[in-house]
């Protein structure tokens, strides 16, 4: 049983993956999410931000706060599901190491603006930042999403990393997920 990475574009289902692979197994997770809002906010000095676009600063930035962490963690016995909408393939790639590590990245550069729009809206609470949001801002920043989750996945394919793409179906992308990580 190896720790698990999940990262990728916002909205592409990392956190929902991560709560049903740690219904099976026991895992700790850990979402970066909230550290990278903290420190954007409390530290600044850091250029750590919490964008939903990921800015590649703030990614490199994260990405090494992340390395000490991840070596603590390499010397534990518990296992851990770390997951972030802020870091890229190629700024976490080279702290992982592949035989303590599953890494995933999430994205959805299949789909257009508007398909992501009707399901982000179909299952949206009041407390999700979409909600905020007109649906003119989300097709704005759901066309950026969907243009970066195609750079994620070229980056995974240079880098061996596994990229899914989670547009349409995210129940199977579970299934397949717990299945492998049995």
């Amino acid at each position: 049983m190896k720790n698990i990475f999940i990262a990728g574009v916002a909205k592409s289902g990392k956190s929902t993956v991560a709560k049903a692979l740690i219904q099976d197994k026991k895992y700790n997770h850990i979402p970066m999410d909230y550290f990278a809002s903290s420190l954007k906010h409390n530290f600044p000095e850091t250029k750590i931000t919490s964008n939903v676009v990921i800015d590649r600063e703030s990614s490199k930035n994260l990405s090494k706060l992340l390395s000490r962490v991840i070596q603590i963690m390499n010397g534990t016995d518990e296992k851990f599901i770390l997951d972030s909408a802020h870091i890229l393939p190629q700024d976490i790639s080279q702290y992982l190491d592949r035989d303590k590590w599953d890494i995933y990245f999430l994205g959805y550069p299949s789909v257009t603006a508007e398909e992501k729009l009707k399901i982000i809206r179909k299952y949206e609470t009041e407390n999700d930042w979409t909600h905020k949001r007109t649906d003119e801002e989300m097709l704005i920043i759901l066309q950026k999403l969907i243009d970066l989750s195609r750079e994620i996945k070229s980056e995974c394919e240079r880098l061996d990393i596994t990229f899914i793409d989670t547009g349409k179906d995210l129940n199977t992308v579970i299934n397949e997920l717990k299945e492998y990580n049995k």
